[in-house]
Formats: C-alpha cells, structure tokens, sequence
C-alpha cells in the first residue's frame, strides 16, 4: 500500500500530487495511474465553521471509470475556538468515519480520515455526495415529508446508543472524544465563550431595521430585553434537567444536523434510509431527542414544517418510533421526551452566540465580515458584501426567524425568566462599541 507523506497543513497542500497518493492508497485508481490535475471550488461560508473545505474534481492521467469528484478538509483557515478545541473536533469528525456502519449515521465513503496531533495535520478526503445526491443546503430547507423520512434512520442511532451514559458505550465514546453535553467542561465553555457574543445579538435581534430579523424583534416578541444574556447567565439550570444523574436519557447526538450537512439520495443498499449526513465535528452525549430538536430549530426546514403543528406531529412519529424499539428506557414519557426536546432545541442558538463570538465581534470592532452591516457603525448594506457573506446572511435570517418561532411556541423565555442568575465562571463580559449604544 502507498504510504501518505506529511498530512496536510491546510487545503493548499491537498494537491494533485497528494490526491494521486490517497486515491492510489485507498485502491480507487491503480498504483501507476495518477491525478494530473484537478479542478477546485468552495462550498460557502455556511459550511466548514470548524475546518477549511474544498472540492475536487480530478483528471486521471488513463483512462478509468474511478470516481472524479471528492471533497477535501483541513484546518481552518479562520479559527473560532481555541487550536486545543479545533483539534477536538477534527479528531472527534475523523473518529466518526470510523464507526461501523450498523451503528451509525449514514455517511459517504471516505478515502482518507487521518491526524498527526502532535504535528497539528489533519485531513479528510471523501467522496462528493452531490455526484449522486441532492444537498440540502440552506437555500433548499427540507420538507415535512422529508423530515418525517429521516426520522427512522435518526431513531436507529438513538437506539445504538441508547444508555450511552455508562457502560462500554460511555467508554467507546469517550475514547472518541465524546464527551457529555452536561459536562461541566462543556456548558463552562459555552458560558464563557457566549459572553463573547450575548450582548452582540441581543442587539442585532432587537433592530427594527435588520433583514436579519423577520416578524417583531426579540424584547417585543419575548417580552425581555435581554433573551440572550440571560440564556448566558442561566445555562447550567437551562440544562440541569440533561444531565444523566437527573433522570435525563441519554444517547450519541450528531451535534450540528443542519442542512449543510445533510443529503438525500434514492433508497439503495448503501442508504436504505434514502439520506445521509456529514461533519461529525461537534458529536456529544445528550438526550434522546436532541439530533430531532437540533435539526428542527437549524433553519434548515421550511417554516411550515418548524409551526407548532407540524412540530408536534414529527415531535410523536419520532417518539412512537423510538419506543417501539427502545430497551434501555420502557418508562419514558412523552412529557419528559417534550421536555429534553426543549431544552436540545437551543443547540444551534447557544452556537451562534458561542461560536460566533468571533464573527459579530469582527462585525462591531473591527467593520468586517457579514454582520459589518448592522454592528459596523460604517454604514456598510448587504449590497457591499461579497456572495459567500451573502449566503451566509441569508441562513442566518433564516435560522434566527426558526429560533424566533420555535423559541415562542416552546415557552423558552417563560422557562429562563423562572430559573435563578448564575454568574459562576463567568468574567468580564464583551462590551458593545461606543458607536453601538
């Protein structure tokens, strides 16, 4: 077998040359064919928050009818958590690829998931599910239809790794890097980093004038000032209720099902589902129904599917589902089962504020970036952006409009304003500009 130089450092280094050694290696062309070329382009700014990505197209030097198109990850280019984080993550993604099948989320066939730690290279090469499957990317949110046929393949995985807070499951999962969501580590990290950026969208979800914000804003919608703030300052209770220890179920979450991620194709063997999904990066141990509550709050679904309504009727397919084939929890109710869904349908919220400190900070400070437009201060519009700050805009609104309803329709506000303030682990927090007040 061709033994790999060096791992990339980043996607400039995945070239034709080392596409010819990790195609030869995983047996997709002949030892004496090679990659003679290749034809790059971007995937946009919603995908690869956590990692620098490309596609692939390659020419072979003979004739073959190996496949040609691929995708290639690497470091990011643009970091928004610590390096130690971002290398959690890939490892965490890299590991994913290595699960049984039987056992796990349908993904592509990957020719290359590997990590140097010590070296800070990582990379993964795979195959481009576009060539046989259509993205649902955020410009084509999915239907109640498609939600409802994704719904059995989640309810396997569920099912997997059902108790996955004890015994060999917790061990496997922890040797992957998958750590719980109630950990302390984890919601600290998330308290802490969602300073960064609070007071930001607590802002930008109160302007009248943002085409960000679809409908009343926030304080008028919520009926408090500060929804995002006090998200921040009552994390730990917000979750208490997650933990295993307080009677929480407990399974793999995928962590960031959002449509980005995910690919619908034709029923096969390979994908008897007629789905699969990608970007295994923010994988944690939580409730039952987090991978659901994730995906319907990602702004990835139309905004009929995300009304009560449909909600509620996706919300018990998936639970009926689940207790048809659960072992480990006979018990569990449908009112605990509305209740963790609650609580998991914050996830992509507390990653925007989180995650996206950097980027509504880089807005504020600095004029930079998509939201240079409403945090600026420069008078930047929407005209001045380049496409890829367009289309990343154009999910935010979308998603921010899914939080909007969602959130209301869940009571959210109503569940944060009964908890107490907490301020443990928490400093200093990241002021708006002069320019913002």
């Amino acid at each position: 077998m061709t033994e790999l130089q060096p791992l990339p450092r980043g996607l400039d280094d995945i070239d034709a040359a080392f596409m010819t050694q990790v195609l030869r290696r995983s047996g997709v062309i002949s030892q004496t064919n090679e990659v003679v070329s290749q034809v790059e382009a971007g995937v946009g700014m919603t995908a690869g928050y956590f990692s620098s990505i490309k596609k692939v197209r390659c020419a072979y030097r003979d004739p073959t009818d190996a496949p040609t198109q691929f995708v290639a990850k690497a470091w990011p280019s643009l970091e928004l958590a610590s390096k130690d984080s971002i290398a959690g993550m890939f490892i965490k993604d890299i590991k994913g690829y290595q699960v049984a099948k039987d056992r796990f989320y349908p993904r592509p066939t990957v020719h290359l998931a590997a990590y140097d730690a010590v070296e800070n290279r990582f990379a993964l090469i795979m195959e481009d599910a576009n060539a046989y499957a259509e993205h649902k990317a955020h410009e084509r949110e999915l239907t109640f239809d498609e939600v409802m046929r994704m719904i059995p393949g989640l309810v396997d995985v569920a099912v997997a790794w059902e108790g996955a807070d004890q015994g060999a499951k917790a061990a496997e999962l922890a040797e992957m890097g998958v750590g719980l969501w109630t950990a302390p580590e984890n919601i600290g990290g998330l308290k802490a980093a969602m300073q960064g950026g609070a007071l930001f969208w607590d802002a930008i979800t109160a302007r009248t004038d943002s085409s960000l914000i679809t409908g009343e804003p926030w304080p008028q919608r919520f009926g408090v000032p500060d929804f995002t703030r006090m998200m921040t300052t009552r994390l730990d209770g917000f979750f208490a209720a997650a933990r295993p220890e307080n009677g929480a179920t407990c399974t793999l979450a995928h962590g960031d099902l959002r449509g980005d991620n995910i690919f619908f194709c034709n029923d096969s063997q390979e994908y008897p589902h007629g789905w699969l999904c990608i970007d295994y990066q923010l994988m944690f141990r939580g409730p039952v129904p987090t991978d659901l509550a994730n995906l319907m709050t990602s702004g990835s679904v139309l905004p009929e599917v995300y009304a009560a309504e449909s909600q509620a009727k996706i919300q018990r397919s998936f639970y009926e589902q689940f207790m048809a084939r659960t072992r480990r929890y006979p018990d569990y109710t449908f009112e605990r089962f509305a209740d963790e869904y609650r609580m998991m349908s914050t996830l992509q919220f507390v990653y925007f504020v989180g995650y996206g400190a950097a980027i509504v900070q880089a807005g504020a400070f600095n004029n930079d970036m998509g939201l240079r437009v409403e945090l600026g201060g420069k008078g930047a519009t929407v005209a001045d952006l380049p496409p890829e700050e367009i289309r990343q805009r154009m999910w935010w609104k979308k998603a921010l409009a899914n939080f909007a309803e969602s959130f209301s329709a869940l009571g959210l506000a109503e569940r944060l304003r009964a908890l107490p303030e907490d301020l443990d682990g928490l400093g200093p927090w990241v002021e708006l500009p002069e320019h913002l007040h």
